[in-house]
């Protein structure tokens, strides 16, 4: 009971934190009840007592009922009464055909206080790394202004973008960076559709759009939605090591590591400035879990897990997924019951459809596991036939994902070899990204001397009890993720956006190393290897809590308004840019099409209209999307329209865009000191006015 009191208590004190106030609750509770869906999946895995069937069915949940709230949509009929019928529909599938009686099909390690009390310990370092931050998005000062710290500017504010464009219920959703058509909710033209994995943004979307007033708020549900999604994140983490380990202590350490102690690029940029004379609080300027693609380095940039709190929630939610289906290889291997591996399927399936490659790579590991202890316990053909039965709802949710038009035109950018930043010190920059963890987890995969499992029944009997020996077999799926992963990282990667892979594959490395780390830890708690696994594990978070730590103050730190890498490290929106984007929801049409000109705002405001606003532009540059060469093309002629000083032709380009308004502060002033030719036309009708910020109606 203190362990729960623990873990919900700072749960709800983030809450509050987060959304500066209660009203967060009433996101959490409509959250609650969402996933309730998925329960009795979870308690059908793992057993209605046991956690991983909480956490399993919340994950499981959360992604049915995008599901359901995507039928509505779908069929035109996009309405509270619908979307509540959706869910309750699904609701009664899944509590009313689920078996209820009998056993888990999977049996975990049992449970015991002390894992409660290690999970709490987990979720509290979780909310501490998430909430700051998150908190700090969007923060208002007393002239009312408002700030977004790199790198939320390329991550969240896109997402603000995107779950507007979502909550305006055309389906497939149209791209907010380049606008044909002006039918809010009709098909979009195959010009403007939007190929993303969208799935984890139609719950906040519809919550935010059709749910209660006090709620109507994108990014206020955008941000409860990462830190619930971050402490599921964990919760998984720390699951996937328990099926191996079962022990409380070494997996709530290892889990805790993966988290804040990936990289060892803090350490050393930190000693590489101390060398040079250069005052440490220049770290404040360093994107610090990227110094592994600067000089003299120039390789791969791995974001560690608190970038998936901060910034990339729909991955968080794909990895989530993908453990539970790890977690269950670990508990039975190719001998899993029917049940299980059709549960596992679904799993996989809704990885898949969050985020297709990493669901992917997720099913590819657990199919390679199970391939593996077949092959060692007999009965080959007799297994593979049953667990094929798994990548059922795989290939249904990758249908879904096409023909929703998330994926395409994604494998014609995929380039494959030893390319491009994988031959830039290749082993130096694997050791400064994911050196401590890494460690721990090939630690793992050494012999463990056998001694007889321990009865653990109290919390504090975790870190004094004799650990039991932890077969190898177990960790065959965390060992074939991280090994599918790392080649993943050095021999795939997107012609458009070379550190996107590098992304996706470090971050599943980590968490696939979790468990292997967990091991380490188990295996070394008697005799003189006791000694060796503290200074082990104390080396290795000594080498790696900085990096976190520093991360943790930049994410945060909103005051600092300096110049970064080509971008400053905080934009404000200010108070007349805010009335301007509260006058374009107040008065204009959801498909209204509102242009900037996205060439002089580059890396920092380029997504100020479909964020702020809401509203889609006809010309954009998404650094979040793939970068094809139409968005430059259209941001090139956008930009001849403010640069004319030829009125008329400056009307004709925004006519020949299909442009309804035209948007102007001091971005655009300050790029054309010479003036701006709209207010020498008829044709272009000033509607709002806060100087330096102005709006046009093109008649």
């Amino acid at each position: 009971m203190t362990a729960r009191a623990l873990g919900f208590g700072a749960f709800l004190a983030s809450v509050v934190v987060v959304a500066h106030g209660a009203t967060g609750y009433l996101y959490v509770l409509l959250y609650a009840v969402a996933v309730s869906a998925g329960l009795p999946i979870g308690f059908a895995l793992f057993g209605r007592r046991h956690p991983g069937a909480w956490i399993a069915g919340s994950l499981i949940g959360y992604s049915l009922t995008a599901f359901a709230l995507w039928v509505p949509i779908a069929a035109h009929l996009p309405a509270g009464l619908a979307f509540i019928a959706a869910w309750l529909l699904l609701s009664a599938l899944t509590w009313g055909l689920v078996p209820r009686r009998g056993g888990p099909v999977l049996a975990l390690p049992a449970w015991t206080p002390s894992a409660s009390l290690a999970l709490a310990t987990v979720v509290v370092i979780t909310l501490a790394v998430a909430t700051l931050p998150l908190a700090q998005v969007g923060r208002r000062d007393a002239q009312g202004n408002r700030y977004y710290r790199a790198y939320f500017t390329a991550d969240f504010v896109w997402h603000t973008a995107l779950t507007a464009e979502i909550a305006k219920y055309s389906m497939p959703p149209h791209n907010p960076y380049v606008a044909y058509t002006a039918s809010p909710r009709g098909p979009a033209t195959a010009q403007n559709r939007l190929h993303y994995y969208w799935t984890y943004y139609l719950f906040p979307a519809v919550v935010s759009e059709s749910g209660p007033d006090a709620l109507r708020d994108v990014q206020l549900c955008l941000k409860l939605n990462a830190l619930i999604t971050g402490v599921l994140l964990m919760s998984a983490v720390f699951l996937s090591a328990w099926a191996v380990v079962g022990r409380a202590a070494p997996v709530a350490i290892a889990t805790a590591a993966a988290l804040v102690a990936s990289s060892a690029e803090g350490v050393y940029e930190a000693w590489t400035l101390w060398s040079r004379g250069v005052p440490l609080s220049e770290l404040r300027n360093w994107n610090i879990d990227a110094v592994t693609a600067w000089p003299p380095l120039g390789g791969h940039r791995i974001d560690g897990l608190q970038r998936c709190l901060w910034y990339v929630p729909q991955h968080s939610m794909a990895y989530a997924l993908g453990l539970i289906a790890i977690a269950a290889a670990a508990a039975a291997g190719s001998t899993a019951p029917l049940g299980a591996i059709v549960f596992t399927g679904i799993v996989l399936g809704c990885s898949v459809a969050f985020n297709p490659l990493v669901g992917g790579i997720f099913a590819l590991a657990y199919g390679l596991a199970i391939l593996v202890d077949a092959g060692r316990r007999g009965g080959f053909a007799t297994a593979v036939a049953r667990h094929a039965i798994a990548m059922v709802p795989v290939a249904l949710a990758l249908a879904w994902c096409i023909a929703n038009q998330m994926v395409e035109g994604a494998s014609g950018f995929l380039q494959f070899g030893f390319l491009g930043a994988s031959r830039q010190h290749p082993v130096a920059t694997l050791l400064l990204s994911l050196g401590p963890i890494l460690l721990l987890g090939l630690a793992g995969l050494l012999p463990a001397g056998h001694t007889d499992r321990p009865s653990i029944a109290a919390a504090g009997q975790a870190f004094t009890a004799a650990p039991a020996a932890v077969p190898i077999w177990p960790l065959v799926p965390s060992v074939a993720l991280a090994a599918i992963a790392l080649l993943l990282m050095y021999f795939v990667r997107l012609s458009v956006d070379p550190a996107w892979m590098a992304f996706r594959a470090g971050q599943m490395m980590i968490v696939a190393l979790a468990a292997l780390a967990a091991r380490f830890i188990s295996a070394g708690n008697t005799g003189a290897r006791r000694w060796v696994t503290a200074a082990v594990v104390a080396l290795c978070v000594i080498a790696g809590a900085p990096t976190t730590l520093i991360d943790e103050y930049n994410a945060q730190d909103t005051t600092n308004l300096a110049m970064g890498p080509g971008f400053p490290w905080t934009i404000v929106v200010t108070p007349q840019q805010q009335a301007a984007y509260q006058w374009l929801r107040d008065h204009t049409e959801s498909s209204a099409v509102v242009q900037m000109d996205a060439r002089s705002r580059e890396r920092s405001t380029w997504s100020n209209i479909p964020s702020f606003a809401e509203r889609r532009m006809a010309a954009g540059l998404p650094i979040s999307l793939l970068n094809v060469a139409e968005y430059g093309e259209r941001s090139d002629l956008a930009r001849r329209m403010y640069a004319t000083p030829d009125a008329g032709e400056a009307a004709t380009i925004a006519g020949n865009l299909r442009v309804d308004y035209v948007y102007v502060d001091e971005v655009e002033r300050h790029a054309y000191p010479d003036g701006i030719s709209f207010d020498r036309s008829p044709r272009f009708e000033k509607v709002f006015a806060a100087d330096p910020v102005a709006v046009y109606r093109l008649r």
